[in-house]
């Protein structure tokens, strides 16, 4: 044998010595193989439960603190349940929060009933790509394209100067209702074009061989868009119907961008997030509406949590499917 060829095998036997043989063939036994999915499980649930720990607890608990918190002078105190029994009082006692809980539930039914529907029914007609489907796309992207500030600042000077130099008896003042419903108006066109993205994008998702089945069966519009494409998009509904609940105690609107915090006392246009936002932002007794602000936010989560929860069931449960 020559030289090389022994030099050769001599340095692979001293490698299998030291190295073992080669296991390209051999199966990772069963428990490495466990342990490795186990982890794997385990950096995957991980993230999640960090988010929650950073952006939910982290970011809530100093305000979790204040909600059993009380001032004397510039002492804290533990203050137990005072502060709950003060946003409660505030709701069903004095009044406080009524005009709050009536704008929000009108706010929410808006959206819901209204808005809701509307971008539905928008995207199946631009799905469709019926005459002008192009249009309605620009115009009801255009809230998005520019700064919502910029729309604000428009929309008032049409409000408030525009529209009355034509029409004399056109009147809208932030003292009275007509300030809330325009803002509410507002802010349904300003949020079309977020759903009418998902929902858009959700039908074009729908299998082709679905769509072309109702062809054939020769089915109209309305029964393609009932049978078919509603039932193919409900958990994308689903999913905003959640989130609508989920922000019935946190949504101010636009009222904030119209008016600020000006004024004092009940405003024709309060909503419960726009009056708890103001508490915060605008405060003009720090420790006292802090500690409120606070006990009414821990008390609508407990309330919202498990509605939210029950509803996503009951959708999921009793809505259209695709079978």
């Amino acid at each position: 044998m020559p030289v090389a060829s022994r030099i050769k095998w001599f340095f692979y036997g001293l490698k299998i010595k030291i190295f073992g043989g080669e296991r390209r063939n051999e199966e990772p036994k069963p428990r490495n193989k466990k342990a490795g999915q186990s982890l794997f499980l385990f950096f995957f649930m991980l993230l999640p439960v960090l988010q929650f720990l950073i952006f939910y607890v982290g970011v809530n608990i100093n305000s979790i603190a204040l909600a059993f918190t009380k001032y004397e002078g510039e002492k804290a105190e533990f203050a137990l349940f005072e502060n709950f029994d003060r946003v409660i009082k505030a709701l069903f006692v004095t009044g406080d929060l009524k005009l709050a809980v009536k704008n929000s539930t009108i706010q929410f039914l808006t959206g819901l009933l209204i808005g809701m529907p509307l971008q539905v029914l928008v995207a199946y007609v631009v799905f469709k790509k019926t005459p002008l489907s192009g249009f309605y796309k620009i115009m009801l992207f255009m809230p998005n394209i520019l700064s919502s500030l910029v729309f604000v600042i428009c929309v008032r000077v049409l409000l408030y100067d525009g529209l009355p130099s034509i029409f004399p008896n056109f009147k809208v003042t932030q003292y009275d209702s007509s300030s809330f419903y325009a803002v509410l108006i507002f802010g349904l066109w300003m949020n079309f074009a977020g759903g009418l993205v998902i929902y858009l994008s959700a039908m074009c998702g729908i299998s082709k061989d679905v769509l072309e089945y109702g062809e054939l069966e020769q089915m109209s519009s309305f029964k393609e868009f009932w049978y078919i494409v509603l039932p193919s998009i409900f958990p994308t509904v689903v999913t905003y119907i959640v989130v609508a609940i989920a922000g019935f105690f946190t949504n101010y609107g636009h009222f904030y961008s119209f008016y600020g915090a000006s004024g004092t006392g009940q405003k024709p246009y309060d909503t419960l997030g726009y009056n708890f936002f103001v508490k915060v932002s605008d405060s003009r007794d720090p420790k006292n509406d802090y500690t409120f602000a606070a006990a009414g936010g821990v008390m609508f989560t407990l309330i919202v949590a498990p509605l939210t929860l029950l509803t996503k069931y009951l959708l999921e449960k009793f809505g259209p499917s695709e079978d």
